[in-house]
């Protein structure tokens, strides 16, 4: 009789020992999209059913299937079925809570806890490349049942001064090139 109350009570233990550290960890989104564009006209969303305890991690993978490099990627966090949504993105904490595998310009991020935008011009996301982001989400202030975040990539930006130099040395070069054929 003893031995099996003993052997019960391991077992027990063993089965809350596995479940407790589980009820501790946060409700994760895994997402996979592909944008062909730029831009918010080829902005994408989703809604996230949350559940306790209401904060987690959004990992995203995104593969440009267009033919403009990204140069950032911006996440809006967006009240779906008529809640009043307080979720934000949690970054404020430490910087384990915002990875991406670009290597963000001098570890530039903007956000004002709805909207999150990652900068990562030194590092764009070519054509046919894939990339993945991971923010952290917290939906504790009112545990909503859902919320949308939508999320687009903008362009990487031209660079203008270094063309606009090449552009202005070829001038002058033909310029002077004349003068001496003329002259």
């Amino acid at each position: 009789m003893k031995s099996s109350r003993l052997l019960l009570s391991l077992t027990l233990l063993c089965a809350f020992s596995l479940v407790l550290p589980c009820m501790g960890l946060a409700h994760n989104a895994d997402v996979s999209l592909e944008f062909s564009g730029v831009g918010t006209s080829v902005k994408s969303s989703i809604v996230h059913e949350d559940v306790d305890p209401f904060k987690g991690w959004l990992n995203l993978t995104v593969t440009n299937t267009g033919t403009e490099a990204w140069g950032d990627f911006h996440f809006q966090i967006f009240n779906v079925l008529g809640y009043d949504g307080r979720v934000v993105f949690d970054i404020a904490v430490d910087s384990n809570t915002l990875l991406s595998s670009q290597t963000l310009q001098n570890q530039s991020f903007s956000f004002d806890h709805t909207m999150l935008d990652f900068f990562f011009y030194d590092d764009p996301i070519l054509a046919g490349e894939t990339a993945w982001f991971s923010v952290y989400t917290d939906n504790t202030y009112n545990n909503l049942s859902y919320f949308g975040v939508a999320m687009w990539p903008t362009p990487a930006p031209v660079p203008l001064p270094g063309a606009a130099w090449l552009l202005g040395c070829g001038i002058v070069g033909i310029a002077a090139l004349r003068r001496k054929v003329q002259g």
